[in-house]
């Protein structure tokens, strides 16, 4: 029995070791017996202790085995593991490196760009003994196709080789300048690295427009008369236009032609100019021009002399058979031109001086009228010589403009002051001065795009001035057709919606007026109606004499004594691509006898 067990043992442990020969990637724990197996076989082998130690020592051998290929796999595995681990890292290093290189690429244009702005900043911070001087290497024009370099560049107030402040006030100026000139839709300012350090290259980037507008357009009718014989008002069409090409050939020549067309009068202008002559600051301009017209002076109750009136000299107008009329009628010739110059004189300021010369012809007109202003009546004064007659005139202006846009403005403002002077000096037949100052601002207001503008305008003819040099109910009211070529196309007087002596004043010496304006952006794009905007305004103005601030007007009483009006309008303001147009309220109302 007991060399059966150990046979037995024997056996067993055999099959165990060929099996682990036989199958090497099995797991030898899984295979190894189990304690019940061993219980087993000492049970049935009995009490052989030879035996049994023999077959404890092979089980043992085996086990120890099995142990040793299982850290073998084990560290296989682990080795496997951080094998792949390290493939991920260098994949993961790889792809920061992409990254980062990218990232580096893309920063490198715009630290090209920038970096002349870094290089100021540094420079700021570095005390004034240390500062490296920030020079422009060079001067680039970007974007025009149509307007020649040299005339952009006749803009720039900088040269290469001068220093740089990007604070300083000459570059926005410039911008609002180039803007101003009517050549350019956008205009952008920018520096570029240069190819030293502490060198730039300033940019001058522009998007062209369409330079060929319509600067204005009236339609419409007007009341007039044919002479001082007529006794019934009639209505008859007028058109007048101004066009003009801003940037002629792309040389920065303006042209510019405005006619008028009616039954009762005609006129036509021609202009030509540049704002910058032979590559200076200075600009030039000349204008031809040539007026037929009729102008209308009294009230409705004028009476004129007819030529039996003038029989008796000292009293041509009394007691003596005279007729009454509508209008004392005047027909007049003008004819000539002017030549002026311009420079900018500071960031937006420009400063201008134009020579006026003329002929004025009298054509015809009452000997004498009269008539009633107030409770009194008075002789009509013509402010015309008789026959042919010579204005002269030096006319000084400067203005100052700050307008985003100056077609549809919504911030910024406009200040003008005009100032004409006539004298016998440089050959004018009349002696007299005459000032126009108006300023303008526009206040951009909060959440929807929308604006308020504020205006004020006075102006005073003092001495002999001509007629047409006077101020005039059609300059001031926007319930009238306006004044085109310093014609007056309507005969009617003001409105007087107040009800005061305002309805006495014709052409006058002196006017002032206040208005705001409301507008609110109903639309915006690039294409050809670049924007429409609502608008609604309302105004007061005056028209007066200097001796009507001495003494009133006879007959009127209280505030009424004060020649002031009411003028408002409403309506929808057009941005195209060939001019500004207004199509308001007031269009209508100005062919209404309110």
């Amino acid at each position: 029995m007991v060399a059966l067990a150990a046979l037995s043992a024997l056996l067993l442990a055999t099959r165990l070791a060929c099996a682990q020969d036989d199958d090497p990637d099995r797991d030898p724990v899984a295979e190894a017996p189990s304690d019940a197996a061993h219980a087993d076989a000492d049970a049935d082998a009995g009490a052989d202790p030879d035996a049994d130690a023999d077959a404890d020592a092979d089980a043992e051998d085996a086990e120890a085995d099995a142990d040793t290929d299982a850290d073998a796999d084990a560290d296989a595995e682990a080795e496997a593991n951080a094998g792949a681990d390290a493939e991920a890292d260098a994949d993961a290093d790889a792809e920061a490196d992409a990254d980062a290189e990218a990232d580096a690429d893309a920063e490198s244009d715009a630290d090209a760009e920038a970096e002349a702005e870094a290089e100021a900043d540094e420079e700021d911070d570095e005390p004034d003994s240390a500062r490296l001087p920030y020079r422009i290497e060079r001067i680039e024009v970007r974007g025009n196709s149509r307007t020649d370099t040299g005339v952009i560049l006749a803009y720039v107030p900088f040269h290469a080789g001068e220093p740089l402040d990007l604070e300083d006030p000459r570059v926005e100026a410039l911008r609002w300048r180039l803007l101003g000139s009517g050549w350019f839709e956008e205009v952008r300012l920018r520096v570029e690295r240069g190819s030293e350090r502490g060198q730039i290259v300033l940019v001058v980037q522009v998007a062209e427009r369409n330079t060929f507008v319509i600067q204005s357009l009236a339609l419409g009718l007007s009341e007039g008369l044919l002479n001082s014989d007529a006794v019934d008002s009639e209505a008859h069409p007028y058109f007048g236009i101004s066009v003009a090409e801003l940037n002629l050939f792309g040389l920065g020549l303006s042209l510019e032609a405005t006619a008028l067309l009616s039954f009762l009068q005609q006129g036509g202008r021609l202009r030509l100019g540049t704002t910058n002559l032979a590559g200076t600051e200075w600009g030039l301009s000349g204008s031809l021009f040539f007026n037929n017209g009729r102008e209308f002076f009294g009230n409705d109750d004028v009476v004129i002399a007819l030529d039996e009136c003038m029989r008796d000299p000292m009293s041509p107008m009394m007691d003596l058979p005279c007729e009454a009329a509508r209008n004392a009628v005047l027909e007049y010739r003008r004819y000539g031109g002017t030549i002026g110059t311009g420079v900018d004189i500071a960031d937006s300021w420009r400063f201008t001086l134009e020579w006026h010369f003329e002929a004025l012809e009298l054509v015809d007109r009452p000997e004498a009228a009269s008539h009633r202003r107030g409770t009194e009546i008075v002789p009509i004064d013509f402010h015309i010589h008789d026959g042919l007659s010579f204005v002269s005139a030096l006319e000084l202006g400067v203005a100052l403009d700050e307008r985003d846009n100056p077609g549809l403005p919504s911030e910024g403002r406009y200040v003008f002051v005009d100032a004409d002077l006539g004298t016998q000096l440089i050959g004018s037949s009349y002696d007299f001065v005459r000032v126009r100052a108006g300023w303008r601002e526009w206040f951009r207001l909060p959440e929807a795009h929308h604006a308020l503008r504020l205006g004020l305008f006075v102006g005073a003819a003092v001495g002999d001035a001509p007629f047409f040099y006077r101020f005039y109910v059609a300059d001031m009211s926007d319930l009238i057709p306006s004044r085109m070529l310093e014609m007056n196309l309507d005969r009617r007087a003001a409105p007087n919606l107040l009800g005061t002596a305002i309805q006495e004043m014709r052409a006058q010496e002196l006017a002032g007026r206040a208005d705001v304006e409301y507008s609110l952006w109903l639309y915006e794009s690039r294409a050809e109606v670049r924007g429409v905007v609502l608008y609604g305004l309302v105004g007061l103005y005056t028209l007066l004499d200097r001796d009507d601030l001495v003494i009133a007007i006879p007959g009127y009483e209280g505030a009424t004594r004060i020649p002031v009006d009411l003028t408002f309008d409403v309506g929808i303001r057009l941005d195209t691509v060939v001019g500004v147009f207004n199509f308001g309220f007031s269009n209508l109302l100005g062919f209404i006898q309110l």
